[in-house]
């Protein structure tokens, strides 16, 4: 079980580390659905319910936000409250340790990047969420999910560096070069 665990581990981490890259908003949420279904599997088949409960409602919210998003309504604040609230509740019932809390942290991180429009604040709370979930992936013995996380980590740095600072350094580049003329 720990083998199949850590080989369902890598094949979410090359999906993550594939989704941070993609350029839209869209794009990269449904690559995480595709990569949580394969954590939820490695996370049942360690023990770790905490991290797959989580898991599990983060694919029912990614695919409902997604679905209003498509009707060009964006995510009510009070569904963000709810999705909120479900985590908590879920943090509750599993808990066993202060490790537990981590997933919930993460999964609250990631609620608040549905309300996100700019890929570059997406990318940022990802950020958060990877660091929340690499610690506890380590402490879990989810070690291919760790290393999963850590590449999610340095992928969506290169995709900040990329899509985000680079193309603020062009503009102030090129207001400068206006200002000055």
């Amino acid at each position: 079980m720990f083998i199949l665990a850590q080989i369902l581990s890598l094949i979410a981490m090359v999906i993550n580390v594939v989704a941070v890259q993609l350029k839209t908003k869209k794009q990269i949420l449904l690559s995480i659905v595709a990569a949580n279904i394969f954590f939820v599997t490695s996370y049942i088949l360690l023990g770790a319910y905490t991290g797959a409960l989580t898991c599990i409602i983060l694919i029912s919210v990614i695919i409902i936000n997604t679905i209003l998003e498509d009707k060009g309504k964006k995510t009510p604040k009070i569904l963000i409250g709810i999705y909120s609230i479900i985590y908590i509740v879920i943090g509750i019932i599993t808990f066993n340790s202060l490790i537990d809390i981590l997933p919930i942290i993460a999964s609250i991180l990631f609620i608040v990047t549905l309300r996100q429009e700019k890929e570059k604040y997406v990318r940022l709370l990802i950020l958060g969420n990877s660091i929340s979930w690499i610690i506890y992936d380590f402490i879990v013995s989810a070690y291919l999910t760790s290393i999963s996380d850590l590449f999610t980590i340095v992928s969506t740095i290169t995709a900040i560096y990329r899509y985000d600072i680079k193309k603020e350094v062009k503009e102030n580049e090129a207001n400068t070069s206006i200002e000055s003329q």
